[in-house]
């Protein structure tokens, strides 16, 4: 098996033909709604005809496989989606007629975690799909899944097991908050003092968008790092830990978050301060309130349709076809502004923010899109991103 990367950045055009294409329920009046379900019924066709795509190489005959998820944490908007993802996929066409999902949520540690898959490994699973809790915490107990001749597939955080039996699927964090920071930084003149978020304590994905941040900043000559602090993707907690920030030096140009910007804004308006650049996750509410507070910042749009992409390895492992041992898919980058020298990544599409084309006023903040990759060919109605399903 070999690695492979997985390409496209998405395009802000890209996205709102994701969206638009699956959205016709919350159109504002009835026209614009027939408008929206028209275009979701053309995608759908498209999508089908699509002879290249994830979905249309599962067989929709044969075996129906058992398949686990086994998930670390649900405390973030991004878990629950994952999963609410991964549950309507199942439910469709090839995939229902392919495989039997259940979805098992352990504490956020890798001992709970670990007791799990062992638990799901005794139950006779055909895969199980993991998205760890530790980077080598549960690395034992998928290789004793393994080792019973159940194949496994690990999904958003990293673990760092290798056998003939393993499959990795993630999103390059380091790449992406490498590159969040390097636009963060030329917003900010390539001087100033910066804080960086540390995100959900234990995590090696967060460790790794720390470490890349950290690292993007220290090349810059004139950019201070006066802090760090852990908000373990919680807005409140990342809101409390920046005002004790605050406290202790208020002259700060630049944030990064690995969750809310709204912990930035909240912190900084409260204390009666201009809000500096900051970053954030794909969040839909991430650009709402940047947008609000008229605030410089950018986000990456880290698809919660992992899940999905997971369930979809899963299905053609199992039937036999040789897949690569490394998947990497690319984020979207968003920004308030753009035109920046952004070096190496210069050839890296970043959207400026538009209302109604890659963020929107009328629906929820925790809304994160695209929720899958463009290659997948199933859409995926928002209905099922927002609970409404």
């Amino acid at each position: 098996m070999k690695r492979k990367v997985l390409a496209g950045l998405l395009s802000a055009a890209m996205v709102a033909t994701t969206v638009f294409g699956s959205v016709g329920v919350w159109a504002a009046d009835d026209a614009a709604e027939e408008t929206t379900e028209e275009t979701a019924d053309d995608a759908s066709d498209d999508t089908a005809a699509d002879e290249d795509s994830d979905t249309a190489k599962i067989n929709p005959e044969g075996k129906k496989y058992k398949i686990a998820l086994s998930n670390s944490y649900m405390g973030n908007d991004w878990r629950q989606q994952m999963e609410a993802i991964a549950e309507y996929v199942a439910s469709q066409e090839p995939y229902a007629s392919r495989c039997e999902l259940t979805i098992v949520n352990s504490e956020n540690d890798a001992e709970s975690q670990s007791a799990s898959i062992d638990a799901m490994a005794a139950q006779g699973y055909d895969c199980i799909l993991v998205d760890p809790a530790s980077e080598t915490g549960v690395n034992q107990a998928i290789q004793r899944a393994c080792d019973a001749g159940i194949k496994v597939v690990v999904f958003d955080q990293p673990a760092s097991v290798s056998n003939d039996s393993c499959w990795h699927i993630r999103i390059d964090g380091g790449r992406s908050y490498k590159i969040l920071a390097k636009w963060m930084a030329e917003a900010i003149g390539g001087e100033g003092n910066v804080v960086l978020d540390q995100g959900l304590q234990g995590a090696a994905e967060a460790e790794l968008e720390y470490s890349a941040s950290k690292e993007m900043f220290e090349s810059y000559d004139k950019i201070n790092i006066v802090s760090d602090y852990v908000d373990d993707y919680d807005p409140a907690k990342g809101e409390q830990a920046l005002a004790s920030i605050i406290a202790a030096n208020p002259d700060i140009d630049a944030v990064t978050t690995q969750g809310y910007v709204s912990a930035v804004v909240n912190a900084f308006s409260k204390a009666g301060l201009d809000i500096p650049v900051s970053c954030g996750g794909g969040y839909n509410g991430n650009l709402k309130t940047l947008k609000a507070n008229n605030a410089e910042g950018i986000i990456d749009v880290y698809i919660a349709g992992l899940s999905a992409v997971a369930l979809n390895y899963a299905i053609r492992i199992m039937d036999g076809e040789e897949m690569d041992e490394e998947t990497i898919i690319d984020c979207a980058f968003i920004a308030t502004s753009n035109g920046y020298d952004m070096g190496e990544y210069s050839d890296v599409p970043i959207e400026l923010a538009e209302e109604g084309v890659n963020y929107f006023e009328d629906q929820p903040d925790e809304l994160i899109w695209p929720a899958v990759p463009s290659t997948f060919g199933l859409d995926i109605p928002m209905s099922v991103i927002t609970g409404e399903e």
